[in-house]
């Protein structure tokens, strides 16, 4: 069976009180008893629940004291060994800090009410003759359902000795002491501010009679006052109305011309507004087909900038086919020349054969390698004329070439003359637009300036009326309030 560890004197401790943190508020909750005595058969009591822990220690402990009676006071205590033997006998898959979120878990559940909390008595001969007054409990975490109820965790609990009951039922007086003592400042001091301010009460209403008296004097003096300033206030607010009544007519008549002439400016207001938006619709319609026309512009100006570009790519291409002209025409000269010489040669070897026929006895032999050189210069003879032959295929091939890029040359130099002439065309309409804008520029300035000062001077002459009836309805004011 569990015996209780010495690690309960960190809780019951003035030395450790620092060290002590709380897991949960107190709170106070049913707890199901069930036991041996007649008393604790079964039966259900409010008590104080209370989860602490030690610092940088892993201990645990829950107290339960009764709500009636604080001195039966219930201690279950969890440290690393005990937790343990509980983690092998429970079969609980969590650690030490697990362990204590579960149980702060499961004591929340309690006070929700989907929990209940049991504790049952567990007497043993041994401990009941070590110590008849203390008893071994469990506190058990019990699930309540229909069939059968579910116990979630349960652990070793005991009754609190004597010296731990003291322990904390000094902490809990010392704790009552104090409040006492703040509440005792409190109402003294409260007691100071009601005796200052009945004083002060006191000192108001005297003061209060005093100042009801010189209000009840100085109200019947002034009532005559008012009396007298009123029969002649009513005098001049008749003589005031009649000269109102005059000068709202006349006012009136004013207001009705004023509102004519208004009318007519708010019209003529509308003519000028739509003139100045046409003028206005103008003007983009004419700054977009500037834009067009610049647009346009710079894209002639690109084609032309292209054209030139391949213009000078054509000429560098025929400098060059022109140059390998001359090159297969210098060749041409020289194969020519190889030719002559070779004909040359041929008819000084027949000139040779002839005489030697005639002495065949004699130079056979140097008849057989003439002969052999004869076929040898033949052959040579035959593969320069097949090259004569291609070159001049590849001439005339580069000529077709050259001929086509001519014409293709004039076709743009045609195209470039055509794009200057639009260029041209353009320019000449941008600077006619460019003269005729301005022009009618100022002409509308001119119009709107004329129609400004026009108005400038009707609404000068409005505002003096308008001035001049507000002085005089501001006069009659005055004259009405006095």
């Amino acid at each position: 069976m569990w015996a209780p560890s010495t690690e309960e004197t960190y809780f019951a401790s003035m030395d450790y009180t620092k060290n002590v943190v709380n897991l949960m508020p107190s709170s106070e909750m049913l707890v199901t008893f069930f036991g041996g005595d007649r008393d604790m058969m079964r039966a259900k009591k409010a008590c104080l629940l209370y989860a602490e822990k030690v610092d940088f220690k892993e201990l645990i402990q829950l107290r339960l004291a009764e709500k009636g009676d604080q001195r039966r006071m219930y201690i279950s205590t969890v440290d690393s060994a005990s937790f343990q033997e509980l983690k092998q006998d429970q079969s609980l898959n969590v650690t030490f800090a697990g362990f204590m979120e579960n149980v702060i878990r499961m004591l929340k559940d309690c006070q929700a009410g989907k929990l209940e909390l049991c504790l049952s008595a567990k007497e043993t001969a041994a401990s009941a003759a070590e110590q008849p007054s203390i008893h071994d409990y469990r506190l058990q975490f019990v699930e309540i359902r229909a069939f059968k109820n579910l116990v979630h965790l349960c652990l070793p609990c005991r009754s609190a000795p004597l010296h731990t009951v003291l322990f904390y039922i000094n902490t809990t007086l010392d704790a009552a002491h104090k409040k006492l003592y703040l509440l005792e400042q409190n109402a003294q001091q409260l007691q100071m501010e009601l005796n200052s301010q009945s004083a002060h009460i006191e000192q108001l209403s005297s003061d209060n009679g005093n100042l009801r008296e010189a209000l009840a004097e100085n109200t019947r003096h002034l009532g005559e006052k008012h009396s007298a300033e009123l029969q002649h206030m009513q005098d001049k607010l008749e003589k005031l109305n009649e000269q109102r009544a005059n000068e709202l007519e006349r006012n009136r008549r004013s207001i009705a011309g004023l509102q004519q002439q208004l009318e007519r400016a708010t019209l003529d207001k509308a003519d000028l507004k739509t003139m100045h938006e046409q003028a206005e619709k103008r003007n983009q319609s004419l700054n977009e087909e500037l834009t067009c026309c610049k647009s346009r512009i710079c894209t002639l100006k690109e084609q032309n900038e292209k054209l030139h570009t391949e213009l000078t790519a054509a000429k560098k291409q025929e400098r060059k086919l022109e140059y390998k002209i001359e090159d297969l025409k210098q060749h041409t000269m020289e194969l020519q020349e190889h030719i002559q010489k070779g004909n040359k040669e041929k008819a000084n070897i027949a000139a040779e054969l002839e005489a030697e026929k005639k002495i065949l006895h004699t130079k056979r032999q140097a008849l057989e390698m003439a002969s052999d050189e004869i076929a040898k210069a033949n052959q040579i003879i035959l593969k320069q004329s097949q090259e004569l032959l291609n070159q001049k295929k590849t001439i005339s091939w580069r000529t077709e070439v050259a001929l086509q890029q001519e014409k293709a040359i004039k076709e743009k130099e045609k195209l470039l003359s055509q794009r200057d002439e639009e260029l041209q065309q353009t320019r000449q309409t941008i600077q006619q637009l460019r003269e005729e804008i301005p022009q009618q520029l100022q002409s509308m300035r001119h119009f709107a300036q004329g129609l400004e000062e026009k108005y400038k001077n009707q609404i000068l002459t409005l505002k003096a009326h308008l001035e001049a009836a507000g002085g005089k309805e501001n006069c009659s004011r005055k004259a009405n309030r006095k």
